[in-house]
């Protein structure tokens, strides 16, 4: 047997160091109901995430479904925007409540947690994907569908995402444009 090196991927040794591999997914409030959910995500800023994650949302809630936006675009959280919804989100001993939109879509967003809704969000990566984990386990969703509309990129945020949510599925968001296709 050789000096173990603490790398079990590379060992055929059976003992007691070796760990399988842990799941990170989180489990959803339970509480909540939540069908299928969406990832909404691009490799640049600026090329119409949040329209299409809301064109989505429209459509399946026009379909008769109850929809939620989980707005995961921390640093520039533009969905309650794009429905008008306004004010603080409240909650209660067994969760956070999403706001619902006048066309009955559900949303979650950092801005409606702020005492003033434009404020901006300075904070660092773990402290952004924390926040997003919680809009999974602590909001009372009741939704068909769920959309995630992820910031631009492949950062901690999006990582987190795709580590502790179980997405059923993404959908790409690009332009054509030269600078687009480098990035």
């Amino acid at each position: 047997m050789s000096e173990c090196t603490h790398d079990c991927s590379t060992c055929g040794e059976s003992c007691s160091e070796r760990q399988e591999p842990q799941s990170l997914l989180k489990e959803h409030h339970p509480e909540a109901h939540i069908g299928k959910v969406f990832g909404i995500v691009s490799g640049k800023g600026g090329v119409g995430k949040s329209m299409v994650t809301s064109q989505l949302a429209v459509t399946m809630r026009r379909r008769g479904h109850q929809v939620g936006i989980l707005d995961a675009d921390v640093t520039g959280p533009s969905i309650p925007k794009a429905f008008g919804v306004h004010g603080q989100a409240t909650g209660s001993e067994a969760g956070l409540y999403p706001m619902v939109s006048k066309t009955g879509i559900q949303v979650m967003s950092t801005n409606l947690l702020l005492p003033n809704e434009t404020d901006p969000v300075i904070w660092r990566g773990p402290v952004i994907s924390g926040v997003v984990q919680q809009f999974w386990t602590d909001v009372l969703w009741n939704c068909d569908y769920l959309f995630v509309d992820m910031p631009p990129g492949t950062g901690d945020v999006s990582l987190s995402v795709f580590q502790s949510i179980p997405l059923d599925g993404i959908v790409i968001v690009a332009s054509p444009q030269e600078l687009v296709s480098m990035v």
